[in-house]
């Protein structure tokens, strides 16, 4: 299927709601369309864009069963919104994304980054795996918070990423609600491939990870040469988060969120050596096709 390139590609691939329309149908119904209620596999498309049965009759909405379902916002003006999204390097707030497409409220715009953050995980994607830096921080909050594996008004965020031969390949974050042994060990088994090396300080939390089926290193500074730095990756990808998020977001996010905009930054960082921003865009169309509907309640509910 052919993939936007640039803007201007964009903007001819989807200038009406019927471009967008065949574009979104071909993730929606990748083996055909067949009805529903009688197999048939022929239809055609009345005035107001249904998928209408030739031999029952019977009426599909394209974007029924998707995260597009039911939005008051044209297709058109959705998809200006993941294709701005996916082609700024640090992605845009919801100010901004009202601000460059002329959304009425800036509600809106909130709630439809947020939709699109629910797309950037993948049920299916791979765990980490090889030699794995694992440490803690603290996000967000106004408060400089106390010493020690705790902070005031601040959220824990665990991370890990994968260490190569020059220089570090995917991450994985998440929030715990403390760096306890049983929090690090839930994230650690469901992020990382058995067997991979697993380097972390000293702190308690992991002891025992070696049992896990993982071969564990510990790393004080007492093992290293003078002018090294203990887990001198994983502390990286913390500082150019915090910087992410201040950056971009401003820093004030309500901890209630904080994980879809850890998503977001994962699913940015993984794929920051990717030359096509269209390809990209594709993969949340594609992503979106296959979500259920998100309302606007659902998401203050979180």
């Amino acid at each position: 299927m052919r993939i936007p390139e640039n803007q201007i590609e964009f903007e001819k691939m989807f200038t009406t709601e019927e471009q967008c329309l065949d574009y979104l149908k071909e993730f929606r119904f990748p083996k055909g369309y067949l009805c529903r209620k009688c197999q048939h596999n022929e239809y055609w498309l009345n005035k107001r864009g249904i998928m209408v049965c030739k031999n029952c009759k019977s009426e599909l909405s394209i974007t029924s069963g998707t995260i597009f379902h039911r939005s008051k916002l044209p297709l058109v003006v959705i998809f200006r919104a993941i294709w701005w999204m996916v082609a700024q390097k640090n992605g845009v707030s919801a100010a901004g994304i009202q601000r460059v497409l002329g959304l009425g409220s800036y509600r809106t715009a909130w709630a439809w980054l947020h939709k699109f953050r629910r797309l950037m995980v993948f049920p299916s994607r791979n765990k980490l795996s090889g030699k794995i830096e694992v440490d803690e921080t603290f996000v967000g909050g106004k408060k400089s918070g106390k010493r020690g594996r705790g902070a005031e008004g601040k959220t824990l965020v665990v991370i890990a990423v994968e260490i190569l031969e020059k220089g570090t390949g995917r991450v994985r974050m998440s929030i715990i609600s403390d760096a306890s042994k049983k929090a690090l060990k839930k994230f650690i088994t469901e992020n990382i491939e058995t067997v991979s090396i697993i380097i972390t300080d000293g702190w308690k939390g992991y002891n025992g990870t070696s049992k896990n089926g993982y071969q564990h290193e510990i790393q004080n500074k007492t093992k290293l040469l003078d002018g090294e730095e203990i887990l001198p990756n994983v502390h990286r990808i913390a500082s150019l988060l915090k910087r992410w998020l201040l950056g971009t977001h401003q820093n004030y996010i309500g901890e209630e969120y904080l994980s879809y905009y850890l998503d977001e930054y994962t699913f940015r960082y993984n794929r920051r050596k990717s030359n096509s921003r269209g390809l990209l865009f594709q993969r949340l169309i594609e992503q979106g096709a296959l979500h259920e509907p998100v309302d606007y309640k659902s998401i203050k509910r979180m």
